[in-house]
């Protein structure tokens, strides 16, 4: 059964924009999200940004859902991370959610002007009990937000790289951690039998540990726990590992 993604976004103004991929890509791949037009005051299938520009987005909330039924259940297909993204093609914000089952209006770190060009992402990924793709999210103390995933591989290291192909010392080289939101969708967690580490870790250049992030389900009934960055500074040679197993 398909799995649909929804997305609703609060404006300063006091609007609200509805937002859907019916069919949504189960593979971890970011899909873009459009307006959705069935029994709401809006145009379907068109950007965020053209739909509604001049406001400004101050909360959001992003939930998968699977067609036929009222709520993904905890062992169903889930959240990987959601963002908007600027015409520049750069991400300006990183956006909160989980599975059917969770509500409210998550706020925003910071808020986004719609314009034309401005687009809102999101990945999901089909739950199961083998290898997954390892997601984080990281919001800096200056404003930067970036994406970083892998697909684990089996007591193997693997490094998270960014939409860009960059690790994370590339991206963010300088730049200190205020939080993030890791997850993992597999049914059965991230380090099954012991053979990999329970966490994303990122490490500096000589080996040293320098954060952990434990990953969530992102298809629970709370939203996607937020993960405190504790200001750790990153350095250009810095990188960001999973090492799951099954």
């Amino acid at each position: 059964m398909a799995s649909d993604v929804m997305a609703f976004v609060k404006f300063r103004s006091g609007q609200v924009a509805y937002l859907v991929k019916e069919g949504a890509t189960l593979s971890g791949t970011f899909d873009t999200i459009q307006t959705g037009g069935n029994k709401v005051n809006q145009t379907s299938g068109v950007d965020i940004g053209q739909a509604y520009t001049g406001q400004i987005a101050v909360a959001a909330h992003v939930i998968v859902i699977k067609d036929g039924t009222s709520t993904a259940p905890s062992s169903g297909d889930g959240l990987c991370a959601a963002y908007f993204q600027g015409p520049d093609g750069k991400i300006i914000c990183t956006v909160n959610g989980g599975g059917g089952s969770t509500s409210g209006f998550q706020p925003l770190e910071k808020p986004v002007q719609m314009t034309t060009g401005v687009i809102f992402r999101a990945a999901a990924q089909a739950a199961t009990d083998g290898l997954c793709k390892a997601t984080l999210a990281v919001c800096c103390s200056d404003g930067t937000h970036d994406v970083f995933q892998a697909t684990a591989d089996d007591g193997g290291a693997v490094a998270m790289v960014n939409k860009d192909g960059s690790t994370i010392g590339q991206a963010l080289s300088g730049k200190a951690l205020k939080y993030a939101l890791a997850t993992y969708n597999s049914t059965k967690g991230l380090n099954e039998d012991g053979a990999g580490v329970g966490a994303f870790y990122l490490e500096a250049a000589d080996g040293t540990l320098k954060h952990m992030f434990p990953p969530s389900q992102g298809n629970g009934a709370s939203p996607i726990p937020y993960i405190a960055g504790y200001n750790t500074v990153i350095q250009q040679n810095d990188t960001l590992t999973v090492s799951g197993s099954t």
